[in-house]
């Protein structure tokens, strides 16, 4: 996981430099990389990158299961205790034993989230307004980009490689700007005809040196303007796509849960081992009881130290209802049968004896745990590779190669209809 971080985060370095190699070696993909659609694939491939980069570093962090100290009381709890957002908040969340809520507590007992449930409703409230007001932002400014970019492409035919001379180029300008003057007199006419921006372009006088055909084609290709430039506006699909995109944000707090559960379940299988190497030193000392099995389990505990450290503080009140509450807190298997196990010691057979199938299996525990970790390894390494090379993967593909060879066949195609 060294490089992985900085593998994911590359991309977003390469973008520029990679659109400006585009645009220099083929001209004819400045209509993807200045438009909209570029900026479109731009911002797709930095929140990819966020996302991996973010999942890299849980990943490498063991889903977040090493021991942070936290702040006890987040700016999530402050805005909780707002009493309007309060009321808002209290109307998302699950009611207590619905099945939705139990659900939902278990999921957060899985990952070991810190955070409260409220708190974890004001993250996906606050997720869910921000990426919908950023989106409808967003989607305002990629329109205003699509209209300056056809106010300031250059009006010539491009080459299909190489660029256009500095002559050409002004001469091309040049014929942009006499065509603003028409497209600025019908902006937001939504009913312009063909004989409207023939009258328009005959009203600036530009045009007077245009031959017939010229003057035809020239009249087409500003009415294709003003209709582009007119279909440039927030429509009711894209306020619909972000709403959508804000669902996502209010799920997407539920889906971390889901990733760091995961990436503790792949953990959990080596702590219980470690817990298993512990109990196999401390049985064979004398006087040994379970609750200094249970505190020596509990200073190398990670991923179960909560509800350990829980059973060690209740010990004194009840041994059999401590250690039974902690079976109740935990979910894996091998761990509740250890937990059994304390519980025959408690009160019925020696340690010893309880742990008996521990001593006599060493071998097998010991083989088994070498194969459980280099199993682990292997899969965290498989993971961390598929999410820390998909941005770079998308950055290539999506970004380069795809556009160049959409672009490259329409332009070739639209070539040859024009020698047909």
């Amino acid at each position: 996981f060294q490089s992985l971080s900085v593998i994911s985060i590359a991309p977003i370095l390469a973008l520029e430099p990679m659109k400006n190699w585009a645009m220099g070696e083929f001209s004819f993909t400045e209509s993807f990389y200045r438009g909209k659609n570029g900026m479109l694939a731009q911002i797709g491939i930095v929140v990819m990158t966020f996302v991996c980069y973010i999942l890299v570093r849980k990943l490498k962090d063991n889903g977040s299961t090493t021991i942070n100290i936290t702040n006890d009381h987040p700016w999530q709890e402050k805005v909780y205790n707002i009493p309007i957002i309060h009321n808002i908040v209290k109307m998302f969340i699950p009611k207590d034993g619905t099945k939705e809520y139990r659900k939902l507590v278990k999921l957060m007992k899985r990952a070991a989230t810190k955070q409260k449930i409220e708190w974890l409703y004001v993250n996906k409230i606050a997720l869910t307004l921000l990426i919908f007001v950023v989106s409808i932002v967003l989607m305002i400014a990629l329109h205003n980009l699509q209209v300056h970019y056809i106010l300031t492409e250059p009006t010539a035919d491009y080459n299909i490689v190489g660029n256009m001379s500095e002559k050409n180029r002004k001469t091309a300008m040049q014929l942009t700007e006499m065509d603003n003057k028409v497209i600025e007199k019908f902006k937001n006419n939504y009913k312009v005809t063909i004989d409207d921006v023939k009258k328009g372009m005959n009203e600036t006088g530009d045009y007077e040196t245009f031959k017939d055909e010229e003057f035809n084609l020239a009249a087409e290709r500003i009415l294709g303007k003003i209709k582009d430039v007119n279909g440039e506006y927030l429509s009711v699909f894209e306020v619909l796509i972000g709403m959508a995109l804000g669902m996502v944000g209010y799920l997407s707090p539920n889906f971390m849960l889901m990733f760091q559960a995961k990436m503790r379940e792949l953990e959990m299988e080596d702590e219980v081992m470690q817990y298993q190497t512990i109990i196999l030193m401390l049985m064979k000392i004398e006087r040994v009881n379970i609750e200094m099995i249970l505190e020596w389990i509990e200073r190398y505990s990670n991923i179960f130290r909560e509800p350990i450290s829980r059973c060690v503080n209740n010990y004194e009140s009840g041994p059999w209802e401590a250690l039974e509450q902690l079976k109740e807190e935990i979910e894996y298997k091998d761990l509740i049968r250890i937990v059994e196990s304390m519980q025959a010691a408690v009160e019925k057979i020696p340690i010893a004896e309880a742990f008996d199938e521990l001593d006599s299996e060493r071998d097998y525990y010991q083989a088994k745990r070498k194969e459980t970790n280099d199993r682990l390894i292997s899969r965290k390494e498989r993971i961390g590779k598929a999410i820390g090379f998909a941005p770079m993967v998308t950055l290539f593909v999506g970004y380069l190669i795809i556009p160049l060879c959409l672009i490259g066949l329409t332009s070739m195609t639209s070539s040859f209809a024009a020698m047909a």
